[in-house]
Formats: structure tokens, C-alpha cells, sequence
């Protein structure tokens, strides 16, 4: 028995109790057959089903965002990793948790240091902390500014021709 059982039985305790009395509450009934059908809806779709924990907000205490078995099944590691964040909201993921959420996920395998240049590199969608492994989609951070895609434009923008002259322009004026 760990030092930490009777601590953990006794919140335990507590967090049933307070538990019996929501569930006592006439709004209880009303929350349990709303997410029966939201779950039955999620079902139907084929998309992941919404935890409690993400409802109840508990997710931006560091619970991680839930990945079914299969849910990236035939998709590109790149795409997968931005629909994963996409998921996560606002939530900057680490390189490590987004990798394992990638596995479970059934994404296209892809080595660690593949998937950190990809997410790297697509700067347009995906913005890196400095120094760290830690990414997230650019639309949940407002304050940053990476300018608007012009219609075909690639996310790299290209040198224009005429401002490095080639070495064969150099050599047909000498």
C-alpha cells in the first residue's frame, strides 16, 4: 500500500458523494439523455465520441484528448497531426504526445524526426514554440500573423526570377 491509497480513497470518497447529489438534481436526467443521444449521433457519423471530461472542461486541466483506434486509418501523418491539434483546440500538443496519438490513430507511419520537419515547415497552418516540440494550429492564436495564401500558392513563398539572376543570364552578358 502506497502512502498516497488513503489520500486517494478519501478524495474518492468525497468526489461520490458530491456526485450522488448532482445526480439527485432533476438537470442530471436532462444532461445523461443529452449525451446518450449526442453519443448515439457521434456513432452514426463515425466521428469520435465526446468525453464527459472534454465537456465538463476537465480537458484543459491536462487530460489528454481522446484518439479512437483507427481514426486516422489511410491518412497522411501531417493531416493527422493537424486534425488531432485541431481536436485539442487551443491546446499546444508535444511532439511525443501527438506522435502517440498518430500510432493509436492508425495514421501512415512516420518517423519522430520526419514528422518534426513536416509540422515545422507548415508554417502557414502550424505554429512551433521556439526552442521546443510543442505545435499548434495558427487559427488559435490570433496574435500571430503569417499573412494570406494566394490562390496556388505553395507555403513557401518562391524567390521571384528576376531577383537572382541565373548563371546563364550571367554568362550570355559577359
Amino acid at each position: 500500500m502506497s502512502e498516497f491509497e488513503p489520500m486517494i480513497e478519501t478524495l474518492k470518497a468525497q468526489l461520490e458523494t458530491h456526485i450522488a447529489t448532482i445526480k439527485s438534481n432533476d438537470a442530471w436526467s436532462q444532461v445523461e439523455k443529452i449525451y446518450r443521444a449526442l453519443g448515439t449521433i457521434e456513432e452514426l457519423a463515425g466521428t469520435p465520441k465526446t468525453s464527459l471530461s472534454t465537456l465538463f472542461g476537465f480537458d484543459d486541466a491536462g487530460v489528454s484528448t481522446s484518439v479512437t483506434q483507427g481514426e486516422f486509418m489511410g491518412m497522411d501523418a501531417l493531416d493527422a497531426a493537424k486534425l488531432y491539434m485541431e481536436k485539442k483546440k487551443a491546446v499546444a500538443s508535444s511532439l511525443d504526445e501527438i506522435m502517440e496519438a498518430l500510432k493509436k490513430g492508425g495514421a501512415q507511419s512516420v518517423n519522430r524526426d520526419a514528422l518534426s520537419l513536416k509540422l515545422s515547415r507548415s508554417t502557414w497552418d502550424v505554429a512551433k514554440a521556439p526552442g521546443q516540440e510543442l505545435y499548434t494550429l495558427v487559427k488559435y492564436l490570433p496574435h500571430l500573423k503569417r499573412g494570406k495564401k494566394k490562390s496556388g500558392q505553395t507555403e513557401e513563398p518562391e524567390t521571384p526570377t528576376d531577383a537572382v539572376p541565373s548563371a546563364v543570364e550571367n554568362g550570355a552578358k559577359n
